[in-house]
């Protein structure tokens, strides 16, 4: 083990008290990530503590100085102190004592190398006492985090084996932290892409919003495309790498960053993505977008009047060439301040000229696109004379 004498700044006011009122019974630090953000000066909202003491013993230590606890994974040692609305979840030391691919079993541990053995990464490994000034770092993580690499703690391919979920979690972190991909993680993520089958949906979704969004999204997702991750997830077996160099230049959604990633995808239905735990709400929104950039002529005027986040669509729409950025550019500088006009029509309307109601809802929203065609100007009286 290395420790490294340095004082790391932590976005944090409440910390030290915490560690202090733990650290009279016990041992504690923090750990892992708001340790790995404070060496890059980054801010760090999410305070992760690892600590000798029981959760018990936790629990009673910061209930009796009044501290709200709540038991978020009492099971496996994880209890959330919260303390002048900043939350710091703890963590007792634990050891792996057998993994199945999924999860771990664990036993508590009072030895913060066997914690850190634990961990996937090196740069992951990483603990810290305020007190004394000292990170403890038990795997080269520092020196791997100044030399921007994501590496496995020991053998890539065991500790995959241990939980799949992993091979995810080496293309996040690598977009985030990494300037190139290890090659020994790279193999054995390919080698063993398969597990991801055993993961759930929710889990595997959750690393892909990760990635999705990170700067080095381009490179990641053309990574995970060259070794079948992205058909193996999502069927995709067409990455046009251009859409998401181009998709860097703006500040994009969630859901316009799929809808591009998607893109050339056939027979796209809610169901799947349903399937692929989207929520109705992302699902929807990725439709909609994938409908607007399918469609044989783009109706910019409609997007604009129906849609909020209309710019995303147009974005979206420059993106694979679509739209021209300029013609964008025009059209948002001159409708963006504008305020939206009421369609003065509606079903009743058309039920008073006797038409039937099966015809109604084509007939609106004919009614409604040539009125949008038409600069919103067309009365009612005007749009009814066009039946």
């Amino acid at each position: 083990m290395q420790i490294i004498h340095k004082t790391l700044k932590i976005s944090s006011k409440e910390y030290k008290k915490i560690l202090s009122l733990l650290n009279k019974k016990g041992q504690s630090r923090l750990i892992g990530g708001c340790v790995r953000d404070a060496l890059l000066d980054k801010d760090t909202y999410d305070i992760d503590i690892a600590t000798n003491l029981m959760p018990g013993e936790a629990i009673n230590i910061l209930s009796s100085a009044n501290i709200k606890i709540i038991p978020t994974g009492l099971k496996f040692g994880t209890i959330t102190a919260i303390l002048n609305n900043e939350k710091f979840e703890i963590t007792t030391l634990r050891k792996d004592i057998e993994c199945n691919g999924r999860h771990a079993k664990v036993i508590f541990s009072k030895d913060f190398a066997e914690d850190a053995a634990r961990r996937d990464f090196t740069i992951n490994a990483l603990s810290y006492c305020p007190f004394k000034n000292e990170i403890y770092d038990y795997f080269d993580g520092f020196k791997d985090l100044q030399r921007a690499k994501v590496v496995f703690i020991g053998k890539a391919f065991n500790r995959i084996k241990e939980d799949y979920l992993r091979i995810l979690r080496f293309f996040r972190f690598s977009s985030y932290y990494a300037n190139q991909l290890d090659y020994e993680s790279f193999k054995a993520c390919d080698t063993l892409k398969y597990g991801l089958k055993t993961l759930s949906r929710e889990r595997i979704k959750s690393e892909i919003d990760k990635i999705i969004v990170s700067k080095r999204a381009t490179q990641i997702l053309e990574a995970m495309f060259k070794i079948g991750i992205l058909e193996l997830i999502f069927s995709i077996q067409n990455y046009e790498i251009k859409f998401f160099e181009r998709a860097n230049n703006f500040k994009l959604e969630l859901a316009t960053k799929y809808a591009l990633l998607l893109y050339n995808q056939q027979n796209l239905n809610l169901k799947i993505f349903l399937n692929w735990k989207f929520s109705k709400h992302e699902a929807m929104q990725i439709l909609s977008i994938l409908n607007f950039l399918n469609d044989a002529e783009f109706n910019i005027k409609k997007i604009w009047f129906e849609k909020k986040n209309y710019k995303e669509y147009l974005l979206a729409a420059c993106i694979i060439d679509k739209l021209d950025y300029s013609q964008v550019k025009e059209f948002i500088l001159k409708y963006d301040t504008l305020s939206h006009p009421k369609f003065e029509l509606n079903g009743n309307d058309l039920l008073n000229l006797n038409i039937e109601k099966k015809e109604i809802g084509a007939k609106l929203e004919y009614l409604k696109n040539f009125w949008i065609e038409h600069d919103f100007k067309p009365s009612k009286s005007e749009l009814l004379e066009k039946l």
